[in-house]
């Protein structure tokens, strides 16, 4: 009977020191070894410029005196800053360090660690935006098809529904 409960408090032991959460200065370095910096930075101009487009898209077809041109582009400036400044990572920084926390333990964030840090890893933080960026149009050019696909099933269900009645 000793024996099953110590074999039970080791077992309890290895299962808490398994799912101890990360400190903070290894999810820093899983956010630096992960360029999680870069991506914001990245995710930031994408939004910048989404935004940028949306405001001359607004004001397509529309006159405007030079007055009211420049007084967009002040707009667009303090709404760029201001993207800029919440999304920065320094404002970011400590939200990803609750949910990681929250989310990896102290193994897993070593792991993860290791494993970026590692030429495989290097390469896949690397080639990884590319990867995506190759596959996006390819994979926008399925989208057309399974549109109408979904399309001819939503009429084919509504003519059915009607039928029905």
């Amino acid at each position: 009977m000793k024996n099953v409960a110590f074999g039970v408090i080791f077992l309890c032991s290895v299962v808490a020191a398994r799912a101890v959460p990360p400190s903070d200065e290894s999810i820093l370095q899983m956010m630096n070894t992960l360029q999680l910096q870069t991506t914001l930075d990245q995710m930031v101009a994408q939004l910048d410029a989404g935004m940028k487009a949306g405001l001359k898209q607004s004001i397509q077809g529309k006159e405007m005196t030079p007055l009211q041109t420049a007084e967009l582009g002040q707009l667009q400036t303090r709404v760029s800053a201001t993207i800029k400044d919440e999304l920065s990572f320094a404002k970011m920084k400590d939200i990803y360090l609750q949910v990681y926390r929250e989310t990896f333990t102290q193994d897993e964030v070593k792991s993860i660690n290791s494993f970026f840090s590692s030429p495989a890893g290097k390469a896949m933080t690397q080639k990884l935006p590319l990867a995506t960026n190759k596959a996006t149009p390819l994979l926008q050019s399925r989208m057309g098809p399974l549109i109408q696909k979904v399309k001819a099933m939503q009429q084919e269900f509504m003519n059915e529904q009607t039928k029905a009645k």
